[in-house]
C-alpha cells in the first residue's frame, strides 16, 4: 500500500451541499465561498456532488462545473475528491475524465442503485471507470439509499485488481467499518460515513471520515478527528435536530443565516416552514455549529 496515498487521504472531508442561486442555477461565487471557509476551519478535504451535494437532481453539465469550481477554489490546500456518480457507465467515465483534467485528487462513486446488481456487476461497474481516468477511485458504500450493497468479496477483488484505492462507508455499523479496516486498512484507504459515527469510525482505525454536518460545523469535526471525543455529543444532538427538519435543506438554511446564502434545495427535498426555520434559528443559537 502506498503510504503517501495514505496520507494524502486522511482526516476529515466534508461532503459539501450544493449552492443555487435565486434563478435556480449553480452559485460560483457561493462554491468558493464556503470551499475557503472549510479550508480555513481545518477540514482535511472537500467532496462535492455527493449524496450531500444533492447530485441526483444536478445536470451532467452541472455536476462537471461544481466539481471544476470546487477544485479552483481549493486551490491545491486540501484534496478533492470528487462525486461522479450518473446513470450510465459513459456518463460516468465523462465525468471521472472532467475531473482528472480540471485537478481533482480523487474520486468517489456509489454501486449502481435502484435496481438489484450483484457482485459481478458491481465489479464491471467500477473497473469500466477504472479506465477512463488515472485518479484514486474510492467505492461508496451506502445500501441505504443505493439498494446494493458493496460486499467485502467484491471490494477484496477490486482491491486485488487495482480497480479501487479505497472504500467509503456510510452505513454507520460498527462491524463493518471494524471489518473494512481489518481486511482493507493495509491495502488501501477506509473512510467512515454517518456523523453519528464519527468518533467509534475513529476508534476502529479507519483512516478519514466524511462529514454532511461538517459544512455547518467544520472546526467541530475536525477537532473531533483530531481526538476530542467530547464533542461526540454535540454532534448527535445537531444531528438529530437536523434529522427532524430534512437535513440537506436545514444545513442550507443555516448556512444562509450564516452569511452563505445556499438558496433552495431542489424538489423533492421539501421547502422550509416558518416553524421549521425558526427552529433551526434556536438550534443556531443554542447549540452553535461552528461559525
Amino acid at each position: 500500500m502506498n503510504e503517501t496515498l495514505k496520507n494524502r487521504f486522511g482526516g476529515c472531508y466534508i461532503a459539501t451541499v450544493t449552492p443555487f442561486n435565486t434563478a435556480g442555477s449553480l452559485d460560483k461565487v457561493q462554491i468558493a465561498a464556503q470551499a475557503r471557509w472549510l479550508i480555513e476551519s481545518g477540514v482535511a478535504g472537500l467532496c462535492p456532488a455527493g449524496t450531500t451535494g444533492e447530485f441526483l437532481y444536478l445536470s451532467h453539465d452541472e455536476k462537471r462545473y461544481l466539481v471544476e469550481h470546487t477544485v479552483n477554489a481549493a486551490e491545491g490546500k486540501v484534496p478533492v475528491v470528487a462525486g461522479i456518480w450518473a446513470l450510465t457507465t459513459a456518463e460516468v467515465s465523462d465525468l471521472a475524465r472532467n475531473a482528472e483534467a480540471c485537478g481533482a485528487d480523487g474520486i468517489f462513486l456509489p454501486p449502481p442503485i435502484y435496481y438489484p446488481a450483484d457482485d459481478e456487476s458491481i465489479y464491471r461497474w467500477y473497473a469500466s471507470i477504472r479506465e477512463a481516468s488515472e485518479l484514486p477511485l474510492f467505492a461508496y458504500n451506502i445500501p441505504q439509499y443505493a439498494a446494493n450493497s458493496i460486499s467485502i468479496a467484491c471490494l477484496d477483488r477490486l482491491f486485488s485488481d487495482g480497480v479501487i484505492a479505497g472504500v467509503k462507508d456510510s452505513t454507520g455499523k460498527t462491524d463493518r467499518v471494524s471489518e473494512l479496516v481489518s481486511s482493507f486498512s493495509h491495502r488501501g484507504v477506509v473512510f467512515a460515513a454517518s456523523d453519528g459515527f464519527a468518533s467509534e469510525g475513529r476508534r476502529l482505525g479507519a483512516d478519514g471520515f466524511i462529514s454532511a454536518i461538517g459544512n455547518i460545523a467544520p472546526s467541530i469535526f475536525a477537532q473531533l478527528w483530531a481526538g476530542d471525543d467530547s464533542l461526540q455529543p454535540r454532534v448527535d444532538a445537531i444531528r438529530s435536530a437536523l434529522k427532524r427538519i430534512g437535513s440537506i435543506p436545514a444545513i442550507k438554511y443555516l448556512l444562509t443565516i450564516n452569511g452563505f446564502p445556499f438558496g433552495e434545495s431542489r424538489i423533492p427535498c421539501s421547502s422550509l416552514t416558518t416553524e421549521q426555520k425558526s427552529a433551526l434559528d434556536e438550534l443556531n443559537k443554542a447549540i452553535g455549529v461552528g461559525f
